[in-house]
């Protein structure tokens, strides 16, 4: 059988063919209403809701439409304003924790705890001996190699809780 050569584009390759199915939701105006609904502290899923359709939709047309795409990532940014103003101005602890983990949540490069390490040590590897370089390749710390002096400081770790000191009870 012969094979032919087409001459004529498949119908989803003509110019102007448009993807069967109902037309897009989307609206320009939603670049702007993006902006202020969650400039008050509102997230995306909740955008979304507001407009009545699923969060899938959103994320589609921040990856179709370029000018809801900037507008989505200024919305993000000003998510952030309402929570912050409400932290400083907050009065009750339980407003501050709830603040707090807004911020978490919507900015969390920004909110996250943050925990350094910093080991110092006064070991050199020149003066340690092979059972001690494979205790330590290892990850055991074995008895009969020997003392290893490392010095493990921690900084900014998260405050301990406050105790009261224990009082000694008066025997007399």
């Amino acid at each position: 059988m012969a094979h032919f050569k087409r001459t004529r584009p498949k119908a989803h390759e003509r110019e102007g063919y448009v993807r069967p199915g109902p037309p897009s939701q989307y609206r320009p105006e939603y670049c702007q209403r993006i902006i202020d609904y969650m400039g008050k502290g509102h997230t995306l899923t909740a955008f979304a809701g507001s407009i009545d359709v699923d969060k899938q939709t959103v994320y589609r047309w921040i990856s179709k439409y370029p000018e809801f795409s900037e507008a989505a990532d200024r919305a993000k940014a000003k998510q952030v304003c309402p929570w912050e103003e409400k932290l400083i101005t907050a009065d009750k602890g339980g407003e501050v924790a709830a603040a707090i983990f807004a911020l978490k949540n919507a900015a969390p490069d920004e909110w996250r705890e943050v925990r350094y390490a910093s080991f110092d040590h006064n070991v050199r590897v020149e003066t340690l001996t092979d059972e001690q370089l494979e205790a330590i390749a290892s990850g055991h710390r074995a008895a009969d190699v020997g003392a290893i002096d490392v010095q493990y400081n921690r900084l900014m770790e998260r405050p301990k809780r406050y105790l009261p000191p224990k009082r000694n009870k008066d025997p007399s």
